[in-house]
């Protein structure tokens, strides 16, 4: 992302919601759980939003078509810190999470989950969570999964917007 800028994540979640409940999770409930704390991050825009937009599309394909929800939260969570090249210590304290109630990812896929053209869907090309997770990493953040029987939970990493930033 060459036109990285502060953002407000939780903008960045509404906006997508919005999206997603008028159009392509119309049938689900998605409910927020914000930490109000949570400092800006940097990134693009656009970018993130596509992100953004591809889990909650994935969420709302595995959810049941009768009380289907999505879950999604933030919170400031301390101590994750990745090695970035070198020495240098990346801390990763905001945290995203989005999870479904969808029946979960079946255990031979979950460890390439992320890799390009594996999908379990019929239609699916297999590159929606390989751009997630390339999105994500150009950002300096990382992506995981925990998937459990009747859930699934995407949870995204990011640093914090360096001081006086905005």
């Amino acid at each position: 992302p060459d036109s990285k800028t502060p953002l407000n994540v939780h903008e960045l979640l509404d906006h997508v919601r919005l999206l997603a409940q008028s159009g392509f999770a119309r049938h689900a409930k998605i409910t927020t759980l914000y930490d109000p704390s949570l400092p800006l991050i940097e990134g693009d825009r656009d970018t993130l939003l596509q992100t953004f937009l591809n889990l909650f599309k994935n969420a709302a394909e595995a959810v049941p078509a009768r009380g289907g929800v999505i879950a999604v939260s933030t919170r400031y969570e301390q101590g994750l810190s990745v090695s970035s090249g070198g020495r240098l210590r990346v801390q990763l304290p905001i945290a995203i999470r989005v999870r479904d109630n969808g029946p979960g990812i079946a255990e031979d896929l979950r460890d390439c989950l992320f890799e390009p053209f594996v999908t379990n869907k019929s239609r699916g090309s297999g590159l929606g969570l390989a751009l997630v997770a390339k999105t994500i990493a150009d950002h300096g953040g990382i992506v995981d999964v925990e998937a459990g029987s009747g859930k699934t939970v995407f949870r995204i990493l990011l640093p914090a917007a360096e001081a006086g930033a905005a």
